[in-house]
């Protein structure tokens, strides 16, 4: 390029997703500029540096209708949201849509084991992945599983896990894990050990680290509870001890408490609280980038009181936590002002899902 294309390709490396879209149709350099390989992975590292170009996406369960409905917003004052079109594939095959990610813009969305879409709202791209094709346990039954997504540096690929609780003949719990890559467009088994098993439930219990590591709440043979981490470029799991006293508030300890594992500010956090009270205090945890060293954890804050909320979903890019209240709406509460927002979204209680999407160029279906 010459010195004015130069500075053409950093001006347009630092715009929206969306001004670049329609920017493809100015002229044939700039459409082949902006679907450059090396242009995409210049943006998608400008926009990994910022705080900007943040965007709320939100899976709910309509109460009426009982139809599931994905919304994306269109900036990050959540003053507009645009409701996501799909393929009648995901009316067929997708009862229920869970959100994993994201990952380099990309999300993942799990159905029932083998109903796998990857997806990227930025672009409306989107790939349905081929059902595994690998032997499950002889004589076992699948009875539900799990599933993470990450990008391995080291081979430039983005795979997909799949985690199946398969109940065997002698009616015990067994794992098979399967990897599926991007890259060859197919499914491997995992042959290592997962140390540890995924607690799951109706609120986050899993998400991505710094792209490469998924990470979901476990526990471990010895019936301690673990971060469960999974590397997509080395392909091991590695159990990381939460604190001892995660679990006190004060004096007492918490009986019935709550763990929710959500990314804060590029670092793993736990949202630690009581299920039962009715004013609730938010205890947060952040792990430091040192995952093989002991005592990683910081106690960051309390949050709280907050009245008629029920569970935590995530943060806001300036430390605004967001909760589905206790009618099923979803809200954000800033505690530097104690002020509470809410966002005009209704579901049916338990069946809100967020995850805080950075946009990207990055197309699912490579060539």
């Amino acid at each position: 390029m010459n010195p004015s294309e130069d500075v053409i390709f950093e001006i347009l490396t630092r715009l929206p997703v969306t001004s670049l879209i329609r920017f493809k149709c100015v002229c044939k350099f700039w459409f082949s500029l902006i679907n450059n390989p090396n242009f995409i992975s210049k943006h998608l590292y400008n926009l990994n540096n910022k705080q900007n170009h943040l965007h709320l996406l939100i899976s709910r369960r309509g109460n009426i209708t009982n139809k599931r409905i994905l919304s994306l917003s269109q900036n990050d004052t959540f003053d507009v949201f645009i409701n996501q079109d799909f393929p009648e594939y995901f009316k067929d095959k997708f009862g229920h849509i869970r959100l994993i990610g994201p990952c380099n813009g990309i999300v993942c969305l799990c159905g029932y084991p083998d109903n796998i879409v990857l997806w990227n709202p930025s672009i409306r791209d989107y790939k349905i992945l081929p059902q595994s094709q690998i032997q499950r346990l002889v004589g076992s039954t699948v009875r539900g599983s799990d599933f993470g997504l990450g990008f391995d540096s080291k081979k430039n690929n983005y795979k997909v896990i799949q985690i199946l609780f398969c109940l065997s003949i002698d009616r015990v719990f067994v794992y098979q894990v399967e990897i599926y890559s991007l890259n060859t467009n197919s499914w491997k088994k995992y042959k290592g050990i997962v140390p540890s098993k995924i607690k799951y439930g109706n609120t986050s219990w899993s998400m991505v680290y710094e792209n490469e590591i998924f990470c979901w709440l476990g526990q471990d043979v010895d019936n301690h509870e673990v971060i469960l981490l999974f590397n997509m470029s080395e392909e091991i799991f590695q159990n990381i001890k939460l604190p001892s006293n995660i679990g006190i508030f004060g004096e007492q300890e918490i009986m019935r408490s709550v763990w929710v594992i959500v990314p804060f500010k590029e670092s793993i956090s736990l949202i630690v609280y009581c299920l039962k009270e009715v004013e609730k205090y938010y205890d947060i945890w952040v792990m430091n980038n040192e995952l093989r060293v002991e005592n990683c954890w910081t106690k960051l804050q309390r949050i709280g009181p907050i009245s008629r909320v029920e569970r935590p979903l995530g943060f806001w890019k300036n430390g605004e936590l967001i909760l589905e209240n206790s009618s099923g709406q979803l809200v954000i509460y800033d505690p530097s002002n104690q002020e509470m927002k809410t966002l005009g979204f209704y579901g049916k209680r338990g069946r809100l899902e967020i995850v805080v999407y950075k946009e990207s160029l990055v197309s699912i279906n490579i060539s």
